[in-house]
């Protein structure tokens, strides 16, 4: 699933959802947000104290900066209202990182390819380079996990041509869960912010 795909499945789940307060002290926050006529589908909680937040969405993500007592204020502050900021908030990832990223094949093909496009454009690559790409590390590499995608890589030789440096090169995408919790992040904070406008009104 993509993440426009993730993003708007989230949205469709979480469009009537309602939020009902458990606790409430300060920076001492446990909100539970649930649409009751959908039943199980797409609840979530937020838990907050000085410096921490935890969001349980069918995973739970651990987050925590020394620098903010209120986490809402970090999250509000580092991306628009409806939006998720996922490279900077999986920095503060404290518990849950392995459920973070995933080696995706689909970006090491697209990768490989638009750098073998741009060498041979700059006429760096020798004749045959496309074929050979093709033959040796799309259809006979082991480029179904990263370990063996990177390996492909760093064996290929042809005609005194190879692909470099690999250390900057990342296949990386994040994991539908944690974007999921990401935009349960961003909601639930969006619907606590317009209650307590509503209640200041």
């Amino acid at each position: 699933m993509s993440a426009d795909d993730m993003a708007s499945r989230f949205a469709r789940d979480t469009a009537n959802h309602q939020m009902t307060v458990l606790h409430e002290d300060g920076l001492y926050r446990h909100l539970r947000f649930e649409a009751p006529s959908r039943g199980p589908i797409g609840p979530f909680v937020l838990i907050t104290w000085p410096y921490n937040l935890v969001v349980k969405s069918g995973w739970t993500f651990h987050f925590d900066i020394d620098a903010t007592p209120d986490m809402f204020v970090l999250f509000r502050r580092t991306a628009f209202s409806g939006e998720i900021n996922p490279g900077y908030w999986s920095e503060k990832v404290r518990a849950g990182r392995d459920e973070i990223e995933r080696f995706d094949e689909d970006s090491f093909e697209r990768q490989v390819k638009q750098y073998v496009v741009h060498s041979i454009r700059d006429g760096e690559a020798p004749r045959g380079i496309g074929a050979e790409v093709t033959r040796e590390i799309f259809e006979m590499g082991d480029i179904g996990h990263e370990h063996g995608a990177r390996a492909a890589l760093e064996n290929f030789r042809y005609r005194g041509w190879d692909f470099g440096d690999l250390s900057e090169w990342d296949f990386s995408e994040y994991k539908p869960g944690f974007l999921h919790s990401c935009h349960a992040i961003r909601r639930g904070i969006d619907v606590y912010d317009a209650a307590r406008k509503a209640v200041a009104a």
